[in-house]
């Protein structure tokens, strides 16, 4: 499975010389770390350094409070630098000041531009950059418990990300994105930005999924108050984030995150729901140990979100004060509750369905897919809905765990899915977790779900499997009420994320123009989302 390619013949040394700079920056070989002891399980840490410091998202300062004494892991490291100016300086401004001005920058190059239209009626723009020295050398992340003066109190806590072109052996994380970015909304025309008068220059440094979670654990001292990044690239610039500690005596609340799902209501003739028909669909989410992270009967209102007012952690939909882009920058820092209905399960597939602006507005469910274009029925609804998150007035506005799903009026006989899928950001850790839930309409009948892509499982596997990343969703079922063409986010449809994200990556295994690595029939139309190939 893995692959190293030929121009990565230098890697051994670019190995050697990464860690012996963490050896010199720590002051411990930490790649010779011992396993740790038995005790309690592993915790993930997600840290995001935003020019600097980690923050919350309106930009104040972040304490990250870790609860009990387990060890801890680097789960999601992101590191990002932004400057905004008037004019149109590409990213010249953070390569000449900020955060990330002291990296190597060399043959950084643009490699493509997207366009996306605006509610507003006009368009963003974003430019996407790669192949700088930083981006593409071997990379080492070591977390370092320090406490008020800076002194190491712990052993570190070691993640390698490896190069940008093979995927190693040794590295840690599953994904390792390193790129750049200029945004630049408000372009009166695609093609045309003559008018604009804010552009957003911004690096990225993305590593996720500890594929070595167990190994790499390390537990962190009640006497450190601070954890210390060092990163092979910057040495001369640790970043730093305070931390406090607390016991499981003072909150309710313990790690992990569980989603759960249930229909409230009986079909009304006993037997299957039949288009037009209302299911009460009831949300729970708990943590790991079984705790409801909420009452019964309602959940946390946009407005507590936005006031970071809600303890247990659960995060709602925030894309619309994010810039977030698939693979290029942050969409799995997305909070995100939404819920769905697909089938039947015998015709699923890729959805031609484009939903408008005003789709997510002025319905109360969001049509996916019709049996007229697609062969399937899909729909879906965010909670709380858009409206409460886009208008201040709605921001208090209670909410509630149960969401009235419509059986929609083409919906053909068999087996549907209902999905949920959530993020929870608590005690230093962030999960995205999703469930699952079958129903029958207008047949007893199941009926059974054969796809004509597979093999997932030969790079998805382990700490790496569906159900522990994207979205936290092993059933690939759900994937089709959820990802259909949008609008307002052209690469939303599923083959088009798909070939997005495998085909920018430079560590995919195996040779991205074979459609039969995944494809288990040979596919029919162009591969959407591959570089030339739009997203209609």
């Amino acid at each position: 499975m893995m692959r190293i390619r030929s121009r990565n013949a230098l890697a051994l040394a670019g190995v050697v010389a990464a860690l012996g700079a963490v050896t010199f920056a720590v002051g411990t070989p930490a790649p010779t770390q011992a396993s740790p002891p038995a005790g309690p399980a592993p915790v993930g840490l997600s840290l995001w350094w935003e020019d600097g410091e980690v923050r919350f998202e309106d930009g104040t300062p972040k304490t990250v409070t870790l609860y009990s004494n387990a060890p801890r892991f680097a789960h999601e490291i992101d590191i990002t630098a932004s400057i905004v100016t008037e004019t149109d300086e590409g990213i010249d401004p953070i390569m000449a000041s900020g955060d990330m001005a002291g990296l190597d920058w060399t043959g950084v190059e643009l490699v493509e531009e997207d366009w996306r239209p605006e509610f507003t009626g006009g368009f963003t723009r974003s430019r996407f950059y790669r192949g700088a020295a930083w981006m593409n050398r071997f990379s080492i992340f070591t977390i370092l418990p320090v406490n008020d003066a800076g002194h190491p109190v712990g052993l570190p806590i070691l993640e390698i990300a490896g190069l940008n072109d093979a995927w190693l052996p040794v590295d840690d994380g599953f994904v390792r994105r390193f790129v750049a970015r200029q945004v630049t909304p408000g372009c009166q025309a695609v093609g045309d930005c003559s008018n604009a008068t804010s552009f957003i220059a911004q690096g990225l440094v993305q590593i996720r999924g500890e594929m070595h979670a167990e190994q790499r654990a390390r537990k962190i001292p009640a006497k450190a108050t601070q954890l210390k990044l060092i990163w092979t690239e910057d040495l001369d610039n640790p970043r730093f984030v305070p931390i406090e500690r607390a016991s499981f005596d003072e909150t309710p609340y313990r790690y992990g995150f569980v989603p759960e799902i249930e229909v409230l209501n009986e079909p009304a003739n006993g037997d299957y729901y039949v288009p037009g028909e209302t299911l009460q669909v009831r949300t729970t989410f708990r943590d790991g140990a079984g705790n409801r992270l909420h009452p019964e009967g309602s959940l946390p209102t946009y407005g507590e979100f936005l006031d970071h007012s809600i303890d247990s952690g659960l995060r709602h939909y925030d894309g619309l004060r994010q810039l977030l882009t698939p693979y290029y920058a942050l969409k799995h820092r997305e909070g995100l509750m939404l819920l769905s209905m697909g089938g039947p399960t015998d015709a699923l597939k890729s959805s031609s369905h484009m939903v408008g602006f005003f789709d997510l507005f002025f319905t109360p469910q969001t049509t996916t897919a019709t049996v007229a274009e697609d062969g399937f029925s899909g729909v879906f609804q965010l909670n709380p809905p858009i409206q409460n998150q886009a208008l201040p007035e709605l921001w208090d506005a209670p909410v509630s765990d149960t969401i009235p799903l419509v059986v929609p009026d083409d919906a053909l006989p068999g087996t549907y899915v209902i999905a949920v899928k959530a993020r929870r950001d608590w005690g230093g850790e962030a999960l995205n977790r999703g469930a699952t839930v079958e129903v029958q309409v207008g047949q007893t009948q199941p009926t059974g779900f054969t796809p004509t892509t597979g093999n997932c499982q030969s790079c998805h596997q382990g700490n790496t499997s569906l159900g522990k990343v994207l979205h936290g969703l092993g059933d690939r079922r759900a994937c089709y009420s959820c990802h259909q063409p949008m609008a307002f986010e052209p690469d939303h449809a599923l083959d088009y994320r798909i070939h997005l994200v495998h085909s920018r990556s430079e560590r995919y295994p195996a040779d991205i123009a074979d459609c039969s690595t995944c494809h288990l029939e040979p596919p029919d139309g162009p591969p959407r989302g591959y570089p030339g190939f739009g997203p209609l």
